[in-house]
């Protein structure tokens, strides 16, 4: 697509929500789901992260089109269109799982800081006031601008990582990108599962609706919001890419241990690429847990009816900050408490497609509500591609289910 000078400046005035939002799906959990992809199976698991791209694009294109058009969150139009209940049914499980992506994120920080040399006892307490911090910047354009800083640190870190490893491009090619793959084997399965648990999350849904209803998009500047939407599921897939590159070089490795990424990464591109990789998994950790727990609090507050808007005064959008401000806070003590929680981390992935149902059907249903959407209603063709995405990414997760039981 060809982009003229005008619509190049519109573009870079929408770019935000859509660009955050799937740059943020890349988190510790997903990061470990890739390096175990990658450690297990090599490139094979590439194939599947690039399939990913369309359900990606699709699902959240329709979070951004509903923010864009009504002018507000998932929780406010489920509110307005159904009931309070249906919204808050909606939004409940979200907020319940979300804790465990809390403490995931917080691990990830921990480890992230100790490969970059500093202690957990310092760094998690620091992390925990600067998320708390960026919700009263006065704006939500300044906590986007400190959030996209973020994303451009996670972007370098694993795309520079997967370099310095020195891929053998060959063995990708001719294993990474064909479509014959392992689909029978039990834990290609499952890791199949968790990958596409990882691709589309629940809180995902929420962020971007709210954060397009907070940026106050309008509704000429939807076709910037679709390419946005479009070129950020590509980057975030090129990253899971990225991660499972450098794992398949490392081979076997612990992702959440520092001296086994030490062991496996200083031999394979030195020292530099171990601190890289410590930066990227901070970038991604911090970066999920501001978004996640923002497209939490604006969910269980939409759905109350709270104001929810970032720049408010404390009095006026108190019951969003005190829950913004506390709903992290008891996940700082895990990552003292534990430090290897891959399988919670995988199975937290296969879990999200189930929380994804609800608030998957509602905003495929809100979306095809002409009153509501107007002349953006989605079209009959386009509410069957919707649909098929969300179906296929739903059956993905039965097929990792016989491993949680």
């Amino acid at each position: 697509m060809r982009i003229s000078g005008g619509s190049l400046l519109g573009f870079l005035k929408v770019i935000g929500p859509a660009w955050i939002v799937m740059i943020a799906d890349v988190d510790a959990a997903s990061v470990v789901t890739a390096g175990e992809s990658g450690a297990l199976f090599g490139y094979r698991m590439i194939f599947v992260l690039l399939m990913l791209i369309l359900p990606l694009f699709i699902i959240q294109e329709a979070a951004g089109r509903l923010g864009v058009v009504t002018g507000g969150g998932l929780a406010s139009n489920i509110r307005s269109t159904y009931s309070k209940r249906i919204a808050v049914l909606a939004s409940i499980p979200m907020f319940l799982t979300d804790f465990l992506s809390y403490v995931v994120e917080y691990v990830g920080i921990a480890v992230g800081f100790e490969i970059l040399g500093i202690s957990p006892v310092i760094s998690l307490p620091v992390v925990y006031v600067l998320h708390t911090l960026l919700v009263f910047t006065g704006s939500y354009r300044r906590t986007e601008r400190i959030l996209l800083v973020v994303t451009a640190l996670l972007l370098f870190s694993y795309v520079l990582d997967a370099f310095l490893v020195k891929p053998d491009v060959h063995l990708l090619i001719s294993t990474g990108l064909t479509p014959f793959q392992p689909y029978l084997s039990p834990n290609f399965a499952y890791l199949l599962a968790a990958n596409v648990g990882a691709v589309v999350m629940p809180w995902m849904l929420f962020y971007q609706a709210g954060a397009v209803a907070q940026k106050e998009l309008k509704q000429n500047q939807l076709t910037h919001e679709r390419l946005e939407t479009f070129l950020g599921a590509i980057a975030s897939e090129g990253l899971m890419v990225s991660i499972v590159i450098v794992s398949a070089q490392m081979k076997a490795v612990n992702i959440l241990s520092p001296a086994s990424l030490l062991n496996a990464l200083v031999p394979l591109a030195g020292s530099y690429a171990f601190l890289v990789f410590g930066l990227g998994l901070v970038s991604a950790s911090f970066l999920a847990l501001v978004v996640i727990s923002l497209a939490s609090t604006w969910g269980v507050a939409e759905s109350m009816g709270w104001r929810a808007k970032i720049g408010d005064r404390f009095r006026v959008a108190r019951n969003f900050y005190i829950v913004y401000i506390f709903e992290t806070l008891p996940a700082v003590i895990f990552p003292f408490l534990f430090t290897n929680l891959v399988s919670v981390m995988l199975n937290l992935m296969v879990v999200y497609v189930f929380v994804l149902v609800a608030p998957g059907i509602l905003t495929g249903l809100l979306c095809s509500n002409g009153h509501l959407m107007g002349k953006h209603v989605m079209s009959v063709s386009w509410r069957l591609i919707y649909w098929s995405m969300l179906t296929l990414v739903v059956l993905a997760g039965l097929l990792a289910l016989p491993s949680l039981i």
